[in-house]
């Protein structure tokens, strides 16, 4: 067998891993372990025909970050394997790995049950798999897959091995077969699989720094500005954790109806969107720099424009100078007055004559106020106002906002925008 055991002074495990400890399901994970990043090669899918014949591992230890390599030369060897890794893995560890709960941990399982080893590893509910926590990142970076190579590379990880793991199972088969006669050909075969499980376990332990973009409801805030600029409001949030890429969305503008448009023309208010500094490519999504991002400006036509920069997220919202309308939520506890376009309560509209009143039905139950408004997802805010009873979108009356409604306010952004 094998070894591989080397400290790697240059390399850091992610802060950002630390959003885990807040995450719903891995807090009494994480609580008080260290990360034990591992990957595993085997000779195929099957574990009942094939076999592992390489486990790779990454630890942080009081020297620094160490990294492993167990390698099996042969069939034979893959009990040594596996007794190394398990003796390597101890309760003060948490495995993380990248959809090891369909395969690298079932399978590891069934080779210690098959050479009847004296050890287990944690179920997969007592490990963290990075797969299913960086799922949203496919949407959000527009990649093609979910593969880990793919989300590599918005965490900065710059890989080298330029080969798949079903390419490797034909270098090892053939390593086997060499090794014992031609020492040149049998190195060279077993750099490239070492290489690839190298990079399979470095560019794993960079995976948690977009654990930020997936986790942003876990993430405390440090603090949350406000200001007013040219028709916007921005909220301005810190994060103890940094983005590895600058990211930035905004969302289409909605359709304002004439009759909310302001009563008075020529006041100076109007339900213009003001959409902050400049233009972009025109991409409902842009994936660049932090330079890049914090240069370009939004679309015409564009509001709610998100910005994540840095250990930073802006969010640029439009003040709506309009009408708006207040929905009654008991409407059949009131009357509309159509000559005067609003609604009151029973109790109040007995004295207005029958001609002058009807019922009033959910679209009409309702009291128009004209004002400066900011958009909102939800009834968070109150009062609510919105254009018409249904819409998704509502407003309340812009006002400062204490710190815990401003950070609710900017996550329920975030939460809308990042779907």
């Amino acid at each position: 067998m094998k070894i591989i055991d080397r400290i790697l002074p240059d390399f850091e495990i992610p802060a950002a891993l630390g959003c885990l400890a807040d995450a719903e399901g891995c807090g009494s994970v994480m609580s008080g372990r260290r990360p034990f990043f591992f990957d595993v090669e085997t000779t195929g899918l099957s574990p009942v025909f094939c076999y592992i014949y390489l486990i790779g591992c990454l630890t942080e230890t009081p020297e620094g970050v160490r990294f492993r390599q167990w390698f099996a030369e042969n069939a034979d060897e893959e009990p040594a394997v596996l007794t190394a890794f398990c003796r390597a893995l101890t309760d003060e560890h948490v495995l993380v790995h990248y959809n090891g709960s369909t395969f690298d941990i079932p399978f590891v399982t069934a080779r210690l049950h098959r050479h009847k080893l004296p050890y287990t590893i944690p179920e997969k509910e007592q490990t963290v798999d990075l797969y299913r926590r960086l799922s949203p990142c496919k949407a959000l970076f527009g990649l093609v897959n979910r593969k880990q190579p793919s989300l590599e590379v918005p965490a900065g990880f710059d890989r080298t091995d330029p080969y798949d793991g079903g390419t490797l199972v034909s270098f090892y088969s053939e390593y086997v077969a060499r090794c014992r006669f031609d020492t040149a050909r049998a190195e060279e075969l077993s750099d490239a699989l070492l290489l690839h499980n190298h990079d399979d376990i470095l560019g794993l332990a960079k995976l948690p720094s977009l654990l930020p973009y997936c986790l942003f409801g876990s993430v405390p805030f440090t603090e949350v500005s406000t200001e007013e600029k040219d028709g916007c409001v921005t909220f301005a949030a810190t994060l103890p954790y940094a983005f590895p890429k600058a990211v930035r969305k905004v969302c289409p503008l909605p359709d304002v109806p004439a009759e909310c448009a302001p009563a008075k023309p020529g006041s100076g208010a109007d339900c213009s969107v003001y959409p902050g500094e400049g233009k972009t490519d025109g991409s409902v999504c842009n994936v660049g720099s932090a330079d890049d991002a914090l240069d370009s400006d939004a679309p015409d036509g564009y509001f709610a424009d998100l910005l994540l920069s840095g250990n930073t997220v802006r969010l640029s919202l439009p003040v709506y100078s309009m009408n708006a309308y207040y929905y009654f939520p008991n409407y059949k506890d009131y009357y509309y007055l159509p000559y005067e376009n609003k609604a009151v309560h029973k109790s109040l509209a007995s004295c207005v004559e029958k001609d002058y009143r009807k019922p009033a039905t959910r679209e009409t139950a309702r009291q128009q106020k004209s004002g400066s408004f900011l958009p909102q997802l939800n009834e968070r805010i109150g009062p609510v106002f919105r254009f018409r009873p249904n819409d998704e979108l509502c407003f309340f009356e812009k006002r400062e906002l204490d710190q815990e409604a401003a950070d609710k306010y900017v996550r329920d952004w975030y939460e809308y925008i990042m779907e």
